[in-house]
C-alpha cells in the first residue's frame, strides 16, 4: 500500500427527478444534437450542449461548447455535472487537437460558482494559455457546481471520475479532438491530477490516451487542520481560511446530523451561512486576517462525527504513479499552508520515479506563477508530442 496524503477539498452532489425535468427544459431551447440520456446512460454520456457564444469564448479560441454530461457521484450513482470545452484557431492536426484538462482549485460551493457559469480570471487565463499553445482546454465544474445537488469537499475519486467523464464527454460535442490528453490542476484539482496519475490509465478505456499531470498548490493535511481548529486558534492564510468554511458549510448542509451547531459562535454561524453563497475570490478577500478561534465556542476535536467525515477522505497519492507527474509549489501560496506541501514534494519526489517537484525561493507569488507556468508548458509539451 502506498503512503497517501489527505487533499484539502471534494465535491459531490445530488440530483433529484425534478431538478432533472428542470435541466430538461432549460436545455431544450439551446442544446443541439446531444444523445438522448436517461439515469442509466454510461458516464461520460452527452445530457446536453450549446455553443458557447462569442463573448465567452477565450482569446484565440475558434469555437466552443458547454455541455452537461453523465458522471459519478459520491454515492456512485449516475449524476449530472457541467464542462466547457474551447478549440484553438485554425487547422486541428491529422489526429486532433490534444487536450489539456485545467482541474480548477474549488471557486466555492454556491451554483453560481461554478466556472462554466462564472470563469474567474484564473479560469480565463489558463483557457488562453493553452490555447496559444495549439490545445482544445476541457473545464469540468465538479458534481455540484452548476448543477443542482450541495457540494460537499473531500472526495477526490469523485472529481477524479468526473475529469475522465468531461474529457469523454467533451470528445463527442466537438469530434475534432485527440485522444491523447493532460491534467493540469490547482488546489482541488491539483489533489485530483495527482490521483489521475496513479487511476486514469486504469479507468480511461480503450478511447482515451492520458499522457501525464502537472499539479500546483497541492493541498495536503487538511484534516488535521480542521480536526486541530477551536477557541484557541489563530489566522491562516485566506485562501486555507476560506476552504475551511466551505468545507463545514457543505458539510452542515449535505450531513445534517454533524450537528455543528453547537460547536459554532454566533460569527461562527453568520461565516458558514456567507460561504454557503460567495464565491471563492470574495470569500478569501473577506476573510483576510480573520482569526478562526472567533468561529468556534469548543473544539472541533470533540466532535468525533465530523472527524470521521473529514479523515474519511481520500488522500493523495505519493506513489504508484502510472504516468509523469510534475508537482510545482512557490513560497508566498495563500492556497495552503506551504511547509506542509513542500514536505510532500519532497517525499513523493524520492518515493517514485514518475515525479519531478519544482519549488521556487522567488520574491512574490507573481514569480512564482510565471516560473510555474514555464515548467509546466514545457513538461506538458513533451507529453502531448
Amino acid at each position: 500500500m502506498s503512503r497517501r496524503h489527505r487533499p484539502s477539498r471534494r465535491l459531490s452532489g445530488t440530483l433529484t427527478v425534478a431538478a432533472v425535468s428542470l435541466l430538461v427544459g432549460v436545455a431544450a431551447g439551446t442544446a443541439h444534437a446531444a444523445p438522448a440520456a436517461s439515469a442509466g446512460s454510461p458516464p461520460g454520456t452527452v445530457f446536453a450542449n450549446r455553443d458557447l457564444p462569442r463573448d465567452r469564448l477565450a482569446r484565440g479560441a475558434e469555437s466552443g461548447g458547454s455541455f452537461t454530461y453523465w458522471t459519478i457521484g459520491t454515492d456512485r450513482k449516475p449524476r449530472l455535472a457541467d464542462g466547457t470545452v474551447q478549440v484553438p484557431s485554425g487547422t486541428a492536426p491529422r489526429s486532433g487537437w490534444p487536450i489539456v484538462v485545467w482541474a480548477p482549485s474549488s471557486r466555492g460551493i454556491a451554483e453560481r460558482c461554478a466556472p462554466s457559469v462564472r470563469p474567474v480570471a484564473a479560469d480565463v487565463d489558463e483557457n488562453r494559455r493553452w490555447l496559444s499553445r495549439g490545445y482544445a482546454v476541457v473545464t469540468p465544474d465538479y458534481i455540484g457546481r452548476g448543477t443542482p445537488g450541495a457540494p460537499a469537499y473531500f472526495d477526490t475519486k469523485t472529481t477524479t471520475h468526473n475529469i475522465i467523464d468531461a474529457v469523454r464527454a467533451s470528445r463527442d460535442v466537438i469530434p475534432a479532438l485527440s485522444r491523447r490528453w493532460v491534467v493540469v490542476g490547482e488546489g482541488q484539482g491539483a489533489a485530483t491530477a495527482i490521483e489521475l496519475a496513479q487511476q486514469a490509465t486504469r479507468l480511461q478505456g480503450p478511447t482515451l490516451d492520458y499522457r501525464g499531470s502537472a499539479a500546483s498548490s497541492v493541498p495536503v493535511e487538511f484534516d488535521t487542520l480542521v480536526g486541530n481548529l477551536g477557541p484557541s486558534s489563530g489566522s491562516m492564510p485566506s485562501g486555507v481560511t476560506a476552504d475551511i468554511l466551505f468545507t463545514l458549510s457543505a458539510l452542515r448542509t449535505s450531513v445534517p446530523t454533524l450537528r455543528l451547531e453547537p460547536f459554532l459562535t454566533d460569527a461562527g454561524t453568520t461565516w458558514l451561512d456567507r460561504a454557503a453563497t460567495t464565491c471563492s475570490d470574495d470569500l478569501a478577500r473577506d476573510v483576510a486576517g480573520l482569526s478562526l478561534g472567533s468561529l468556534f465556542s469548543k473544539p472541533l476535536s470533540e466532535n468525533w462525527e465530523l472527524l470521521n467525515a473529514v479523515s474519511g477522505a481520500n488522500m493523495i497519492p505519493i506513489k504508484g504513479f502510472t504516468r509523469p507527474v510534475l508537482l510545482t509549489q512557490g513560497l508566498f501560496d495563500q492556497n495552503v499552508v506551504v511547509p506542509l506541501s513542500l514536505r510532500y514534494l519532497n517525499d513523493a519526489q524520492a518515493a517514485d520515479r514518475h515525479v519531478t517537484a519544482r519549488t521556487y525561493l522567488v520574491f512574490n507569488q507573481q514569480q512564482s506563477d510565471a516560473l510555474s507556468d514555464n515548467d509546466i508548458g514545457s513538461f506538458v509539451s513533451r507529453l502531448l508530442r
